[in-house]
C-alpha cells in the first residue's frame, strides 16, 4: 500500500544534517515536503509564514487532490487551519511540547503569540477534528485527552539513527574505563527549555569539574557569561564528529530542564555510552531508569550534585557496565521503529 503523504516540517539550522524530527522523513517516505528551511539561505521564507507557520497549510491546500495524508510533523507551530482546509484528508499531527507550554498551545493558542491567540478562537476544535495525535512523551497524553478523545492519542518517541552511534560506541575505547585518576567532564547539549541559572550554579559550585557546553543556539549574553566561568568550555560551531568524541569522553551528560517532552542530545549520549543527571520534572516511564537516568529534585543543588557524586563513585567495573547498559537502553529508539509506527499509524486512518 504507497501512500501518498504531505508533510510539512521545519528544517532547523541547529539540528544540523544528523538531528531532529525531519529524521523520520528519511523514512516514511513523504510525498510532498513543505514548511520552513533554516538551512538553505537561498529559498528564504517570508517573513509572514516565518512568524505564522500556519500559512503553510494554506500552501498545502493546492496539493488535496493529489495527497492521502496529511502529516505536520510540528503541531504546536503549524497546525491551526488544517481541520477546515482539508476535510476529506486525514490530518496528522506530532506534539513535542512540554506539558505547561502544550497546555497553553491547546486550551489558549499563544504559542506563536497574540495573533496565534486569536486565530486560535477561531478554531477551538481543531484538536478535536484530528484524525490522529502523536506525543513523543506520555506526559502530554493528560494535556491533549482535554480536547479530543484519547483513543487518537498516540504515544510514539522521538528516534536516533542508532545504527551509527552503535558503530561509533563499539569502535571507542573510553568505555573501557581504566583509571579513577583523571578529570572529571560533564557534558551538557541543546537549548529549548534549558534551566541555565542552575547549570551555572552548578558549574560553579564544581570548580574542579570541566563541563562542556555544545549549543548552537545559545544567547549571546548567556555566551559572554558562560565565557568568564574557567571550568567552562564552550562550543557553538562544533562537528557531529567532535561532539561524539564529548560524549565518549564525558563521565555523564547534565541536562537541567524547565520541561521535556523528548530529546535527541540526551537519546544520542545514552547511546554513546553516557549516563545523564537530569531534573526530575516528569514522572514517566521514559525516564526510570535510575542506573543510567538520575534525577535530581528540581532547583536542589545539594541532591543534583549527589547523584552526579553517586555516578563518579562507583566501581570501575560497574561504570562499565552503565556504559553498556545506557547504549543498550538507547536502541529501542531507533529511526526505523519510529517511522514504522507511524506508518502503521497512517494506514489505519486511509
Amino acid at each position: 500500500m504507497t501512500l501518498r503523504v504531505l508533510a510539512i516540517r521545519t528544517d532547523f539550522k541547529h539540528h544540523g544534517d544528523q538531528f531532529g524530527y525531519k529524521q523520520i522523513l528519511k523514512y516514511i517516505h513523504p510525498y510532498k515536503v513543505i514548511g520552513i528551511d533554516e538551512r538553505d539561505s537561498e529559498k528564504k521564507t517570508s517573513y509572514f509564514k516565518g512568524k505564522y507557520p500556519w500559512l503553510f497549510e494554506f500552501s498545502a491546500f493546492k496539493f488535496r487532490k493529489e495527497i492521502d495524508l496529511i502529516h505536520i510533523l510540528y503541531g504546536e507551530d503549524y497546525y491551526r487551519f488544517s481541520s477546515v482546509l482539508f476535510k476529506k484528508v486525514p490530518v496528522v499531527a506530532t506534539f513535542h511540547q512540554p506539558v505547561d507550554i502544550l497546555r497553553r498551545e491547546v486550551l489558549v493558542g499563544d504559542y506563536r503569540g497574540r495573533i496565534g491567540r486569536l486565530t486560535h478562537l477561531l478554531v477551538k476544535n481543531r484538536f478535536n477534528k484530528l484524525a490522529a495525535a502523536i506525543v513523543t512523551n506520555k506526559t502530554q497524553i493528560d494535556v491533549l485527552k482535554l480536547v479530543m478523545p484519547i483513543e487518537r492519542i498516540h504515544y510514539i518517541p522521538l528516534g536516533l539513527d542508532i545504527e551509527k552511534f552503535n558503530d561509533r560506541f563499539k569502535k571507542s575505547e573510553t568505555f573501557k574505563i581504566e583509571s579513577d585518576k583523571r578529570d572529571i567532564n560533564v557534558i551538557t547539549v541543546g537549548n529549548w527549555q534549558r534551566d541555565w541559572d542552575f547549570y551555572l550554579k552548578v558549574a560553579t559550585h564544581q570548580k574542579n569539574w570541566s563541563f562542556h557546553l555544545v549549543n548552537r543556539n545559545l544567547e549571546l549574553d548567556l555566551i559572554k557569561k558562560f565565557e568568564n566561568i574557567e571550568n567552562i568550555r564552550f562550543y557553538s560551531d562544533i562537528s557531529d564528529d567532535d561532539m561524539f568524541e564529548l560524549y565518549l569522553k564525558a563521565d555523564f551528560q547534565f541536562l537541567p530542564v524547565k520541561g521535556i517532552a523528548g530529546s535527541n542530545a540526551f537519546l544520542q549520549g545514552l547511546a554513546l555510552g553516557c549516563p545523564a543527571v537530569m531534573t526530575n520534572i516528569n514522572a514517566d516511564e521514559f525516564y526510570s531508569e535510575p542506573e543510567i537516568i538520575s534525577l535530581y529534585k528540581k532547583d536542589n543543588m545539594l541532591d543534583c550534585v549527589e547523584k552526579m557524586n553517586n555516578i563518579l563513585n562507583k566501581p570501575l567495573k560497574l561504570k562499565k557496565k552503565t556504559k553498556l547498559n545506557a547504549n543498550k537502553y538507547a536502541n529501542q529508539f531507533s529511526w526505523q521503529t519510529v517511522a514504522t509506527k507511524t506508518i502503521e499509524l497512517y494506514k489505519t486512518l486511509i
